[in-house]
């Protein structure tokens, strides 16, 4: 072929810019002229076979493309991980189990940014349920900032267990090892009645019904105007009403794409804190906190571990949901929802902002109401005037911490008693059982954080044996995470920097005394700063945990507790 000229090879770049390459895959699939003429809606969807929370979203996709078709719209399903915590968090003490738990939240975030990318979506439908996957879409949605509405799968109908619901399969499993250490129950019967628990704990798909961290990211969702009313807490039982919201979901996600409305226009730093607001309120996961921080550094928000802090300050708690009241999250969903607890508070809501549906905040507050004052309480019944989750700080968490004191005695919120160091879990909770921790102990749980875990793992399970066994003048202090559904005894994570970092954790020796103080959101040893600082300058970080694999990233890399725990995905 001849050598081009300037003007052939300027023709040819003109032609080939006018060729729409991916129309050739597209057809390819199957799909038609008139439907590449419309806008092009894709859904993200965590469905997968094995997954209370997941199981169902299938079917509500189909439901999702009807109305996106009936909106003229095109719809394209894709899958993303749809992870369970709960698979993890068997009874066998595999420390590995846990540490892939918080990095699926990061790999769902960049498999959702890729294969968005990749298909050239004018739009996006969310569809999530559980605790890694509605805030891994959340940071996908930040970045890809398109149109975009979440569709969330609600939480699961309970089932019962002597007479109270069952929310959590701890909630059957706990009480059948007291009953069978007390003599109260015999090994047989014990295992016997888990058997006939793993088919009547729930009775629907939908996650776990008590504030466990999916129901917390899922109400947090509607709360920042990404949902439609109703979405977070319409119960998976219902089938026929969550078909309808489905349906409307992708009606809704066209008009979006109409008007020109992006992720970014509702996921804003006053919705972040109307969402932390609701968390208060209810003494929700943790989990939500740090998520939420994640999604606020992503897009470069003003929301810090202080914004975190005043919003607590500034919010009573006065919805006792479960593990830190009596209620269920279908208790919560009868009496109101999320938005009849943001009414109680509507004085401090950004009410002026928008939502996907179209209304304000404002708007959809004014079709609100608490119908229930036993579920959602008048503030002047509130059982604290500030939030059920505090943000500690002090020598041992210079950068902050956190603290759920609502699932303790009152008498415990202000805690001195001496260091119990332990550098894995499962060694702590082979102290317990074999006796070795006494009343006014504090474990000290460290090197579980995001480099340390890697993967920053939940250490849930030692708080809840102590539970188990009695054992409530216990306290925790780690800088790992802590599972939405932990009970058993005061404790503080997140602690931050984390031990593998070099954070003052690391420092602390058994006998030194330790004070965790609610009141004065402080968690700190009896340490001067000369001495910590004489103790690290011998410290040295141990060994990674592991040699390969995703978690290998993690140890070099991750960031911190205060700002959302992520691989790094900004350039400084």
């Amino acid at each position: 072929m001849d050598k081009l000229s300037k003007e052939q090879i300027l023709k040819s770049l003109e032609l080939f810019a006018q060729v729409k390459t991916h129309r050739f895959f597209y057809k390819a699939s199957g799909f038609t002229d008139e439907e590449l003429e419309r806008p092009l809606i894709v859904i993200a969807n965590s469905m997968q076979d094995a997954g209370i929370g997941h199981v169902h979203l299938k079917g509500l996709a189909d439901a999702v493309k009807a109305g996106i078709y009936l909106a003229g719209g095109t719809p394209v399903e894709f899958n993303t991980i749809g992870p369970c915590a709960g698979y993890c968090k068997e009874g066998s003490l595999d420390p590995t189990l846990l540490l892939y738990d918080l990095p699926q939240r990061d790999a769902i975030a960049d498999s959702v940014e890729i294969q968005v990318k990749n298909l050239g979506a004018d739009g996006v439908v969310m569809m999530g349920t559980c605790d890694k996957s509605v805030p891994g879409l959340w940071l996908a949605g930040a970045r890809l900032n398109l149109p975009t509405i979440f569709y969330t799968g609600g939480p699961a109908e309970p089932g019962m267990f002597e007479g109270k619901p069952t929310t959590f399969p701890t909630d059957v499993i706990l009480e059948g090892v007291n009953k069978t250490l007390s003599g109260k129950m015999s090994e047989e019967d014990f295992l016997k009645t888990m058997y006939d628990m793993e088919d009547k704990w729930v009775l629907s798909c939908g996650a776990c019904p008590e504030l466990t961290t999916a129901n917390t990211v899922q109400m947090a969702t509607e709360v920042m105007g990404l949902t439609l009313p109703g979405v977070s807490t319409t119960p998976g039982s219902d089938s026929m009403h969550r078909i309808r919201l489905a349906k409307q979901t992708g009606y809704t996600i066209v008009k979006l794409v109409k008007q020109g409305k992006r992720f970014k226009d509702f996921a804003t730093a006053p919705a972040i804190k109307d969402a932390l607001r609701l968390i208060m309120a209810a003494s929700a996961s943790t989990n939500g906190v740090l998520h939420l921080l994640a999604l606020a550094y992503t897009m470069s928000l003003d929301v810090s571990l202080d914004t975190v802090s005043a919003v607590s300050d500034q919010t009573p708690y006065f919805v006792p949901v479960r593990p830190s009241g009596p209620f269920t999250i279908i208790d919560l969903h009868r009496a109101g929802g999320p938005m009849a607890v943001l009414k109680r508070i509507e004085k401090d809501v950004d009410t002026g902002r928008p939502t996907v549906a179209g209304e304000t905040i404002g708007e959809r507050l004014h079709k609100t109401r608490a119908s229930n004052d036993r579920v959602i309480l008048p503030l002047e019944k509130a059982l604290s005037p500030f939030g059920g989750i505090v943000v500690v700080r002090g020598n041992l968490a210079p950068n902050g911490a956190l603290a759920r004191y609502t699932i303790v005695k009152k008498e415990n919120r202000h805690f001195t008693g001496k260091a119990r160091c332990f550098d894995e879990e499962q060694q702590a909770i082979f102290a317990i059982l074999n006796g070795e921790i006494a009343s006014g102990d504090v474990i000290v749980l460290r090197y579980q954080g995001p480099r340390g875990g890697p993967g920053f793992a939940e250490n849930f399970r030692t708080v809840l044996i102590l539970g188990s066994l009695g054992l409530h003048d216990v306290a925790v202090i780690s800088d790992s995470r802590f599972s939405g559904a932990t009970t058993g005894a005061l404790y503080v994570g997140y602690i931050s920097p984390e031990a593998q970092a070099g954070g003052p954790i690391a420092a602390v020796k058994d006998g030194d005394m330790i004070t965790i103080d609610i009141d004065a959101r402080e968690v700190s040893v009896k340490l001067t700063d000369a001495e910590i600082k004489q103790r690290l300058s011998s410290w040295k970080p141990p060994d990674a945990k592991v040699k390969e694999g995703v978690l290998v990233q993690w140890y070099l890399s991750a960031e911190q507790f205060e700002t959302g725990a992520m691989l790094p995905r900004k350039l400084p």
